[in-house]
């Protein structure tokens, strides 16, 4: 797909601490951009208040050029029959808003709300790691851990919109893992930044214990509490109980990508933010363990790779923006 007409698009990237805003093209090229804290204290009328007025001054920067459509990426999940969001674990004050209409409200081109896995999704298989493929799954590892999903050359949401939200699966009922979802033991508490700090401090205090020496240790003692980043690039520094705990992500990435291959036998895998940044930490482990579970025919074709959008909250965005467009001709 390709919008080809003249004029440009704006993009709101909804998360977790922060609100993206952009200006660019049809073919996913960011022009301008801006982002501001999503401040819990502010309801969600007055976040986006200040973005409508900062995405007209970006749109005004760029030269004035019309405006074909606005796309909002937005975590999940989400009521797309109401256009409403539905109880975002990161986003709370946000539950039950009514973006959808709001949007339509505050703006005169076409507009839309989607799940940002899906949009992220939407964004790799238009401009990014998944262009080319016909069937890819985008796995955020972020903030959260949802799905997204091209089947068969097109973005599949389902009726509801919650086709991929993957986040709440318990990876074994007996699992006393992380917490993500209200849940122990799910992709979510496993995979997504939260899930990693707290898997990081548990092992943190398993290592004062047994007297073992280690980064984290150090940080949790001194910060009362460890960063994916922290854990990170400890591990990439080589730091064994930093390690002990990338590998036990990459595996259980890897289990759930297993589950997914079994079920949706996609060309391409695609990680998200923490995958992106630290793509030796967890593809090979989370690669191993695909290909150890799997069907073997499926996992002789499917490939893991990082995100290649240069910025994808922005392009995520413009790509629901892409998609209202070509929706709407």
């Amino acid at each position: 797909m390709n919008a080809s007409a003249p004029g440009v698009y704006l993009g709101l990237d909804i998360g977790g601490t922060k609100i993206g805003m952009c200006v660019g093209t049809p073919d996913g090229r960011v022009l301008a951009s801006d982002r501001f804290p999503n401040d819990p204290a502010l309801k969600p009328e007055a976040m986006l208040a200040r973005c409508t007025t900062r995405l007209a001054e970006l749109a005004a920067g760029v030269g004035g050029a019309s405006v074909l459509a606005l796309g909002a990426a937005c975590p999940g999940p989400l009521d797309y029959r109401a256009g409403k969001f539905i109880n975002p674990p990161n986003n709370p004050s946000w539950h039950g808003f009514a973006l959808r209409d709001w949007l339509a409200a505050n703006f005169a081109c076409p507009s839309a709300m989607m799940n940002d896995a899906n949009a992220a999704a939407y964004a790799e298989w238009l401009w990014g790691a998944a262009r080319g493929t016909r069937t890819a799954v985008f796995l955020t590892v972020s903030t959260g851990m949802g799905a997204g999903l091209i089947i068969d050359g097109r973005l599949y949401e389902g009726p509801l919109g919650l086709a991929g939200e993957i986040g709440r699966i318990q990876l074994s009922p007996s699992d006393d893992g992380p917490v993500g979802f209200g849940r122990r033991g799910t992709v979510e508490g496993y995979c997504s930044g939260p899930g990693m700090s707290q898997m990081a401090a548990a092992e943190a205090t398993a290592c004062t214990h047994r007297g073992e020496e280690s980064v984290l240790r150090e940080v949790l003692k001194k910060e009362g509490a460890i960063t994916p980043e922290r854990l990170c690039e400890a591990a990439r520094a080589g730091d064994p109980a930093a390690k002990r705990v990338t590998d036990r992500v990459a595996r259980e990435l890897g289990r759930i990508m297993a589950i997914m291959t079994d079920i949706l036998n996609p060309e391409v895998f695609v990680l998200g933010t923490i995958g992106t940044a630290y793509p030796e930490l967890f593809i090979p482990g989370a690669t191993g363990t695909l290909r150890a579970i799997a069907l073997e025919p499926a996992t002789a074709i499917v490939d893991v790779r990082p995100s290649a959008l240069a910025d994808r909250g922005n392009q995520q965005a413009l790509a629901v923006a892409h998609y209202t467009f070509a929706a709407n001709r």
